[in-house]
């Protein structure tokens, strides 16, 4: 294995392995569409930020579109970009979150920043 790879299968170890303090900010883009605005979150979760990632300043944006029902839950998440390592964490907590209820599905582009602040 080479020297990259044995770091890089250190740190999904630690990734998966360490719990930690939430330290990401979100923003939820808010589109219009036909005159119809879409829904605001009513519970966004954060997502988990381990401290080993953020001590080895591992961070970035992760990209995702998430597609809403009308009861606002979250039905299913598409990952558009970002770092892979912070991935899996930005989509389960996006997964958790909830919208306002509207009148049909919507499709929610979501920005997490994962920054060691």
């Amino acid at each position: 294995m080479t020297r990259f790879a044995t770091r890089l299968a250190r740190m999904a170890a630690v990734l998966f392995v360490t719990c930690g303090a939430v330290c990401a900010q979100t923003s939820s883009a808010v589109h219009v569409e036909n005159g119809i605005r879409a829904p605001q979150t009513t519970n966004d979760v954060k997502p988990v930020y381990p401290p080993t990632l953020k001590n080895m300043h591992i961070e970035g944006l992760v990209r995702l579109t998430a597609i809403v029902l009308p009861n606002g839950s979250v039905v299913a998440v598409e990952v558009k970009g970002g770092n892979p390592i912070l991935v899996e964490n930005a989509v389960k907590a996006v997964k958790a979150w909830r919208y306002a209820p509207g009148p049909n599905q919507t499709e929610e582009e979501v920005v997490l920043n994962f920054g060691a602040k």
